[in-house]
Order: C-alpha cells, then sequence, then structure tokens
C-alpha cells in the first residue's frame, strides 16, 4: 500500500507541475485553476479513504485519470459526487 501511495504522490505531483509550467508559459489562470483543484481533490479522495478505513467501511475512490478529471472540473462538488456514487453503488 506504500509503494501505491508513492506511486500516487509522485504521479500526481508530476501532473501538477507539468500543468503548472503550462498555466505560466501560457498566462492562462483557467489551466492553474484545474491544477489547484486536482491537488486539492486527490488530496481530499486520499485523506477521506484513509478516513473511511479507519472508521472501518469498506469503501474507497481510487485515485486514477478519471477521479482526477472529475475533482479538476468539478472541484469539492466533484469529489462529493464521486463518494455519492460509491455509496450509491454499495445499497
Amino acid at each position: 500500500m506504500v509503494a501505491a501511495l508513492i506511486i500516487y504522490g509522485s504521479l500526481s505531483l508530476l501532473l501538477g507541475i507539468v500543468m503548472f509550467i503550462i498555466a505560466v508559459k501560457t498566462n492562462s489562470s483557467l489551466v492553474l485553476d484545474f491544477v489547484i483543484r486536482s491537488i486539492s481533490g486527490c488530496l481530499l479522495i486520499f485523506v477521506m479513504n484513509q478516513w473511511l478505513e479507519m472508521e472501518g467501511y469498506s469503501i474507497s475512490v481510487g485515485l486514477n485519470s478519471g477521479t482526477i478529471l472529475t475533482s479538476g472540473m468539478l472541484g469539492f462538488p466533484g469529489v462529493i459526487l464521486l463518494f455519492g456514487i460509491k455509496f450509491y453503488s454499495l445499497l
């Protein structure tokens, strides 16, 4: 689990750095907003997964390109939507 965590963290950091360089070169605040929402969404997903695991729930939202794009485009409501879909699929 630690290796996967390091890989996801490294990929998220790399994605953030690349997107930041693109944003600086193009002076696009839209790209920078997307990067900030993506990184904060990934961190929120990670924290929520850890918290739910500590509470004894077997629910986790994976960190992949789909969830990163969802959190980047929709922000905090997108992360809540991802967890809502996961909870709904368990019913």
